[in-house]
């Protein structure tokens, strides 16, 4: 009972749904597919962060055991193999091919219609961070 649709707001409509981050994607799939069920046309999702390719080893915030865990490495295994985790900046970025299809297979494997993550850059200018200030970690890897 955690989600009880406003049926006004969902049916037939294009949704845009914007998260924080998308760590496992499990949560969020479930969300889509709720929309889905309660009958929203499309749902197009927008990541507040970039996506995390690194576990946070400093934090802890989330209860992955291995970075295998993580959706967006998943996803580059599936595309590539292990081989795939040597591309990592480059399926970070949306405007390479490999970016392109990271955010293409997520997509397919959770049922988004599209699929945005927020830059590295862009989200040091959002929070005004000059980026040396600024936790990157579980984004790019650098400490």
């Amino acid at each position: 009972m955690k989600q009880i649709p406003v049926h006004g707001l969902i049916k037939d409509k294009n949704l845009l749904f914007v998260d924080d981050s998308i760590v496992r994607g499990t949560q969020l799939s479930e969300t889509v597919d709720f929309l889905y069920q309660n009958g929203a046309r499309s749902v197009h999702i927008r990541s507040a962060c970039p996506p995390i390719m690194y576990g946070c080893k400093y934090l802890n915030f989330s209860p992955s055991t291995t970075e295998m865990d993580l959706l967006a490495r998943r996803v580059i295994v599936e595309l590539e193999g292990t081989e795939g985790l040597s591309y990592i900046d480059e399926y970070s970025d949306a405007t390479t091919e490999r970016g392109r299809a990271l955010r293409a297979a997520i997509c397919k494997k959770l049922h988004f219609d599209s699929l945005e993550f927020q830059s590295l850059d862009g989200i040091a200018k959002a929070i005004g961070i000059d980026p040396s200030e600024l936790c990157t970690y579980c984004w790019n890897g650098k400490e």
